[in-house]
């Protein structure tokens, strides 16, 4: 899992965001956007998923839209993300936009 960082990294508020590559590139912008908005510091954990359908999906099933079915892979990568949520000192939000979204609901469920 490849997790890239930005933001304080002393801050107390950590956002953790799956992001796939196209993500990436607007990072910046995304954490100057956030920081303006919200008057806060805060530490932004981007992390790199691979296969988007396969790693963000907790249960398998056949592609609505496209040809790439969907895989099993949510508890895998909630495990690995959660290993970047380990200090106790630190206030941390799963959150994403589409099926980032709705691992970020299943995660908190």
């Amino acid at each position: 899992m490849v997790t890239y960082e930005y933001g304080n990294p002393h801050a107390v508020i950590t956002l953790v965001q799956t992001v796939d590559e196209h993500d990436i590139a607007g990072m910046d912008d995304e954490v100057a956007e956030i920081q303006r908005l919200s008057g806060k510091e805060f530490r932004l954990l981007a992390v790199k998923v691979e296969s988007w359908n396969l790693d963000l999906s907790p249960w398998p099933a056949t592609a609505v839209f496209g040809k790439d079915d969907f895989g099993d892979g949510a508890g895998e990568l909630l495990t690995e993300i959660l290993k970047l949520c380990q200090d106790e000192s630190k206030i941390y939000y799963l959150g994403g936009y589409s099926l980032a979204a709705l691992f970020s609901l299943w995660a908190a469920y």
